[in-house]
């Protein structure tokens, strides 16, 4: 394995860990979107404190996670 694909992995699992811990504070985070529940895209929601802060860190660790993955896969490596 090289080093990005470590990377990759280690990010991927602080998302899924992220995502289980969020999965218990309502019906619209979490891993929803995974389980197949009901994800109401437009909802107001009014989450503060941890939740917020681990809602926050968890789209932009996906986002960042996404771009490695196309860096990566164009250069190849």
């Amino acid at each position: 394995m090289t080093t990005p694909v470590i990377i990759i992995l280690l990010i991927s699992i602080v998302c899924l860990i992220i995502g289980l811990l969020l999965s218990g504070s309502g019906s619209t985070t979490g891993l929803t979107a995974m389980s197949g529940q009901d994800l109401e895209l437009f909802k107001k929601t009014k989450d503060r404190g941890f939740v917020k802060i681990m809602q926050i860190i968890m789209f932009l660790l996906v986002i960042g996670l996404l771009a490695l993955v196309i860096v990566v896969h164009i250069l190849g490596l």
